[in-house]
């Protein structure tokens, strides 16, 4: 069963030691269970001896270490020691991300992991919530062209490999052979800006743009539905897992809500994305001028004819195939 779909099928508890839970993975003992007020919480099984290590309590979830508690699971009880991280009861929107992020960070803990390796884990949760309380690093046409992008790949895997890992790189996709940067509109006209950095095909390998037309519907598909589809493909990739999830988060940032409440038409955006040779975009000559360091344009594609020998789709579906 899906981790988030366990969830929600769960009785919140009745006490704070003792939780009907599903287990996280099968390859050690952590669990998710749901509090007394129905919020989402790990508990992570510690193999340490207890003493006192403080906890921490951030603006959307919290934790506690070395807390000897019940739990009941299909399997049957456990009783054992678990560090608590639980999420902010005030934000159920989050409950979803919450689950996904923190469930595959704690797949990557060791068999038996000690205090010091589960201080480790949180702390990365705990510097990606922050990033959470600040302004979203992209707008969310960009992330879900991006996911999109992702989603249509025959090796999704490898697609999530190539996918930047923060909004200073360059390219949006880079991977041996080529790198991929990826527009999206919401307009009628595929008009999309540039830099000219963005535009610098590499001396070796291909550079292409991805131009995405994005049309919103209110019963269309948001970032959650793609993320999921794209967290299924990736099974036991426990890391490349923990990378989705945690880009996904920080380019939400603190404007989550609204933003996982947008959607778009699927099969619009299938119909109208075009894929294009980095030298198919009209672009201006490069300064000469060496004070001047970065120039950005708006280029009009639409009625540019592509060099990529592919259509729109099967081009992005084969385009990481060997990365």
């Amino acid at each position: 069963m899906d981790l988030y779909e366990g969830f929600q099928a769960l009785v919140s508890a009745t006490s704070s030691t003792e939780f009907a839970a599903v287990p996280v993975g099968a390859r050690r003992n952590d669990f998710l269970a749901k509090s007394a007020d129905g919020a989402p919480i790990f508990l992570v099984s510690d193999s340490s001896a207890a003493t006192y290590t403080p906890g921490t309590t951030l603006k959307h979830l919290s934790i506690q270490f070395h807390v000897t508690c019940r739990v009941q699971s299909a399997a049957g009880p456990v009783d054992g020691q678990f560090a608590l991280i639980a999420c902010d009861t005030a934000v159920p929107e989050l409950y979803e991300l919450f689950v996904r992020c923190v469930g595959a960070a704690i797949e990557q803990l060791p068999d038996a992991a000690k205090t010091p390796d589960i201080e480790s884990c949180v702390r990365s949760l705990l510097n990606l919530f922050r990033a959470m309380n600040a302004p979203g690093g992209r707008e969310i046409a960009g992330l879900w062209a991006e996911l999109f992008v992702i989603v249509q790949s025959v090796n999704v895997s490898a697609a999530v490999r190539a996918w930047h890992a923060n909004t200073f790189e360059r390219f949006d996709f880079s991977w041996l052979g080529g790198v991929l940067e990826v527009k999206a509109t919401q307009g009628g006209a595929r008009v999309h800006e540039f830099s000219l950095e963005q535009l610098a095909v590499p001396s070796a390998g291909l550079g292409l743009v991805a131009s995405l037309l994005l049309q919103p519907l209110t019963n269309g598909v948001g970032v959650m539905d793609l993320a999921t589809k794209i967290d299924a493909a990736l099974h036991d990739e426990g890391d490349l897992r923990q990378r989705l999830w945690s880009n996904i988060a920080t380019a939400l940032g603190s404007e989550f809500s609204e933003k996982l409440d947008r959607r778009y038409d699927l099969s619009f955006a299938e119909r109208q994305v075009a894929v294009f040779n980095m030298a198919d975009v009209p672009a201006p000559e490069r300064p000469i001028d060496p004070r001047v360091t970065a120039l950005r344009f708006r280029s009009d594609l639409t009625t540019m004819t592509s060099t990529v020998a592919e259509s729109g789709l099967k081009a992005l579906s084969g385009l990481f195939r060997t990365t």
